[in-house]
């Protein structure tokens, strides 16, 4: 289980890791009041105390991304939206070849954000 956002980085598969580094960029440039925590040996962006009160996380696994949060309807209509997207209820995922999932997997961080009031800057 990684201890910091390196450790993860580092043990993520190596198709993965742009896909960390894109989206991980992506929360902090555009949403930096929310500093990365680890939770469970992966970085998430917690919106307070408690992660039930929501967040946006990354997972790389072998074949593919994820983008994880609570908000089980955005997530469920995202996944919908986003041609060849799989993933359980908290999570849209899809395979590393699919680059054109990146603008709405953005769309999808940015309405997580928005429904929480996490201010963009």
């Amino acid at each position: 289980m990684a201890d910091s956002v390196a450790q993860y980085l580092a043990s993520a598969p190596e198709a993965g890791r742009p896909w960390l580094r894109e989206f991980w960029t992506y929360v902090e440039t555009h949403f930096p009041s929310v500093p990365p925590v680890m939770f469970r040996g992966v970085p998430m962006y917690k919106f307070a105390s408690s992660y039930l009160d929501g967040y946006v996380m990354f997972t790389a696994a072998k074949t593919h991304f994820a983008t994880h949060a609570i908000d089980f309807d955005l997530v469920s209509d995202f996944r919908a939206r986003i041609p060849g997207a799989a993933g359980g209820k908290g999570n849209v995922a899809v395979k590393y070849p699919n680059l054109e999932a990146q603008p709405l997997l953005k769309e999808f961080v940015d309405a997580v954000m928005v429904r929480h009031e996490i201010p963009r800057v």
